[in-house]
């Protein structure tokens, strides 16, 4: 079967990385698998070795109409049997390529209806989507979002994975010298759906109370000014921004809780991935978190209430025996989402329809 994946970028974001396991997995079981992209990026490295072929997309922006006219191209050219996209750009340029050209189309859908905001990019997608063969969701808020546009026989959810063996393979990251103080991880985009600025306002709140020091991973639009409201809250050395790491599990490895306040999600990567990993985790209340965790693997608070995530951190830094219990059983629920469990599902799907 030949594939063809279309995504804006191979860089570190969630959707990029489901992708380069998804891609090399069906690869590797004998499928000719051919990604595009605009930018590359980390995970590039991983699909050249699985054999993946990369196409990359030129372009001056993310709105420059070769985008869609190379897609074409190359899906003239290759003539794949299934065509995949992935993020809205892709989703309108490569689908319009598909319906032009005939070709089976999936549209994989990694978030939920809060991140789109009513704009015209927003709605083509979803006018587009109409007419995709499927819609992959990978929780059941991105589910219910496609649910008015389309009959349920076109909506499937497929659960993002998480790469075990890889995590097994990493260690503890001791490099953070805190034999005094508990850890309190934080991994993500810093952007205002991720919430960071409660989770800074919430540990403001615990400075007396717990030592501690705070590692906040990753990069986004608001990094600079999250910075300057950790040195207007007077955090010093107690909080550390590493941007994007290649560290993370090991980080929380050595964590003693994650904190994810976001306030909306599809299938939040970094909390699976924080789940194998046996860090205790304080989530936020919202859908997508209680249709992986409950109430005996995480602690749950309301994202805008950074009263009772204090109370939360403090309560999982200062209670080893029960984050313990919660972490072995968060542990235990995200066993199944292997690669290969993710890989049988997509591969049943494109069977179908080709």
């Amino acid at each position: 079967m030949r594939i063809f994946y279309c995504i804006p970028t191979l860089g570190l974001g969630g959707a990029e990385r489901q992708l380069s396991y998804l891609a090399t997995a069906l690869a590797q079981r004998g499928h000719e698998v051919h990604v595009s992209s605009v930018v590359g990026g980390p995970n590039l490295e991983r699909l050249k070795a699985a054999g993946v072929v990369w196409h990359q997309v030129h372009a001056f922006g993310n709105h420059d109409p070769l985008i869609f006219a190379q897609l074409l191209g190359l899906i003239r050219r290759l003539r794949p049997d299934v065509v995949q996209t992935s993020l809205a750009q892709m989703d309108i340029c490569g689908g319009i390529a598909a319906l032009l050209t005939n070709t089976r189309w999936v549209v994989r859908e990694s978030s939920s209806a809060p991140l789109y905001s009513t704009g015209l990019k927003n709605h083509l997608r979803m006018r587009l989507g109409r007419h995709a063969n499927a819609v992959v969701s990978n929780s059941a808020g991105g589910r219910r979002y496609w649910s008015s546009a389309l009959a349920a026989n076109f909506l499937h959810i497929i659960p993002n994975a998480v790469p075990f063996d890889e995590i097994a393979g990493t260690r503890r990251d001791e490099t953070v010298n805190t034999s005094s103080e508990k850890i309190v991880l934080y991994a993500g985009r810093m952007d205002s759906g991720k919430n960071v600025d409660s989770l800074m306002v919430a540990l403001n709140h615990l400075m007396t109370a717990v030592p501690f020091v705070t590692i906040l991973c990753g990069d986004g639009p608001l990094r600079s000014s999250l910075q300057a409201l950790a040195e207007r809250l007077g955090f010093g050395h107690r909080m550390i921004f590493t941007g994007y790491t290649t560290k993370l599990w090991g980080l929380m490895k050595s964590a003693d809780a994650f904190v994810y306040l976001t306030k909306y999600e599809g299938c939040p990567n970094v909390v699976l991935e924080a789940m194998a990993c046996g860090c205790p985790l304080i989530v936020s209340d919202i859908p997508a978190h209680r249709e992986i965790l409950d109430e005996g693997t995480a602690y749950f608070v309301d994202p805008l209430n950074p009263q009772a995530a204090a109370d939360a951190i403090k309560a999982a830094l200062e209670s080893d025996r029960i984050a313990d219990g919660r972490t072995a059983r968060a542990k235990t629920r995200v066993a199944a989402r292997t690669i290969e469990k993710m890989a049988d599902q997509y591969e049943q799907l494109y069977l179908l329809l080709k």
